[in-house]
């Protein structure tokens, strides 16, 4: 189905809704229409780490700790007290009082030790990597426990924060993952999954009675909206169309030439810079791109300013190292990262890469062909991309297929390049990707790498945390293992009658103290 005929399915229930709900509704029963641009296909918290996904379920579910956007600060949520042994092994925590799930149950410690019972035998990609060395929960009565592991954990605290490790019920754990992802989960968050409709929208209702939010959070009780509704809008221009008529109040990625538009007239622009791993091409080591001198190509062919000053905009910056500089224990290498044109022609001449009549390189008759698998829709920045390795006589196929299909075929190494970012405000990020102890979907051969990484994540101070992730980096760039394009940022449109939206320090958004007029 074309794009768009897509959104305008996807619009099509919106305009059964009460004309303008949030307005002419009282403003406890308002319900907060947000144009999402994919369906994430899973709602699982454990199980995915992608941005609509945990958008969603961020409100479905707590966690033991929240972390200040502005500080990086780690501050008490469902823990009111949590503690780090000396040798950073052992954890231990403190649960608040009075805190049940949305089935009634109550939030104990033996659910804490359930939740990361399971959380740790999913795939170790995403929430469970961050578990690598989990020897178990440890629990002294219904609010005390301690979390053990193996080694250090330098990340353990910041991971808890994070909605994978949401704290669900005991009864989630035993649940059958696919239904899981179709939202067969139960958490303690400010809202309830009223239905999943795949392709189509999420709806979350209020949870009456909630009275345990995070530390941060402005509000002490029950959300102040009655819901929320997510609708699934692949094009950008029917999203901000949705927006202009009112028929939703927020109106995610915001493409550059509609920008200004909502910068005022009733509706206002919230961006954050996105920390962790900036937006690459994530490449397959185990096709083409298993030749170093055809990375090292890619990683100089790419003119980085031109994605921003063309396409991304005034609100993203060129990558200047696999971290974005948002992230604690960030380096500017951007000395690594030029854009050199003539170095990467020569550097395929090396490696054999002709330029046929075409314009395009071939070796042995084969054309020099890379397919770039994404998870539709494909966004505007990639074109240039393709654009810009097509001068250098790489042909580059752009494959996008429904978030589902790429997971599987990502899963099936069935590409040569894709575009994998973590965003996260730790640098743990770098084990999540390039350890080859964990899903390795690069085909990485193991090497010291994966030494410098877990030494990263053992450090017990951060001088030395801060050595292990510069080597880390520096190994990463010095065998161009994937080629950074720009710093993100998150740029969501907002209508002057919503009060309170924030995105979470992991760029989540924060719906619980959200108000409309």
């Amino acid at each position: 189905m074309p794009a768009s005929a897509r959104a305008l399915a996807a619009l099509a229930p919106l305009l059964l809704l009460p004309a303008c709900a949030a307005d002419s509704s009282p403003a406890a029963e308002a319900v907060l229409q947000i144009a999402l641009p994919a369906d994430p296909g899973c709602l699982d918290p454990q199980q995915t780490g992608q941005l609509a996904a945990l958008d969603v379920s961020r409100s479905l579910v707590d966690t033991l700790t929240d972390q200040d956007p502005e500080t990086g600060e780690i501050v008490p949520w469902l823990a009111q007290e949590f503690t780090a042994s000396a040798d950073g092994r052992s954890f231990t925590f403190v649960l608040r009082e009075g805190v049940t799930f949305s089935d009634g149950t109550p939030l104990d410690a033996a659910a804490v030790k359930a939740t990361f019972d399971r959380l740790i035998k999913f795939p170790a990609n995403g929430a469970p990597a961050y578990l690598r060395g989990y020897q178990g929960t440890k629990v002294a009565d219904s609010r005390n426990f301690t979390v053990a592991f193996d080694a250090p954990n330098a990340q353990f605290l910041q991971a808890t924060s994070g909605a994978g490790f949401g704290i669900l019920s005991p009864k989630t754990a035993a649940a059958d993952p696919a239904e899981r992802c179709r939202g067969s989960f139960v958490g303690s968050g400010p809202f309830v999954l009223d239905h999943y409709t795949a392709n189509q929208e999420v709806v979350l209702k209020r949870r009456e009675g909630y009275a345990w939010p995070s530390s941060l959070a402005a509000n002490d009780g029950a959300a102040k909206v009655a819901g929320a509704r997510f609708v699934f809008v692949p094009e950008a221009g029917a999203r901000t169309g949705a927006l202009s008529s009112g028929q939703v109040a927020v109106a995610q990625n915001i493409q550059e030439a509609d920008r200004a538009r909502f910068q005022s007239g009733g509706f206002q622009l919230l961006t954050k810079a996105v920390p962790g791993l900036v937006p690459p091409l994530s490449l397959n080591h185990a096709g083409v791109l298993g030749d170093r001198r055809l990375r090292e190509a890619l990683l100089l062919g790419v003119d980085r300013q031109a994605l921003v000053d063309t396409v991304l905009g005034a609100q993203f910056r060129p990558a200047t190292s696999v971290l974005s500089s948002t992230t604690p224990f960030y380096a500017d290498r951007a000395d690594r990262l030029r854009h050199d044109p003539d170095r990467a022609k020569a550097l395929l001449d090396e490696a054999g890469w002709k330029p046929g009549a075409d314009g395009i390189r071939a070796k042995d008759g084969a054309p020099l062909k890379l397919v770039w698998l994404i998870p539709a829709p494909t966004p505007p920045v990639n074109e240039l991309v393709q654009q810009q390795l097509r001068a250098l006589g790489i042909d580059v196929e752009l494959r996008a297929v429904p978030p589902a299909k790429y997971v599987e075929q990502q899963q099936k190494g069935e590409f040569d390049l894709t575009a994998v970012a973590v965003t996260r405000a730790d640098p743990d990020v770098l084990r999540n990707i390039f350890s080859t102890k964990g899903a390795n979907l690069w085909h990485l051969p193991s090497s010291e790498l994966d030494t410098f990484l877990d030494q990263q994540a053992s450090a017990t101070d951060g001088k030395a945390r801060q050595e292990a992730v510069d080597k880390a980096v520096t190994w990463i760039l010095d065998h161009a293992d994937t080629v950074p394009l720009y710093e993100n940022s998150l740029v969501h449109a907002v209508s002057d009658k919503v009060k309170g939206l924030r995105l979470d320090a992991s760029a989540r958004l924060g719906l619980h103290d959200v108000e409309l007029s």
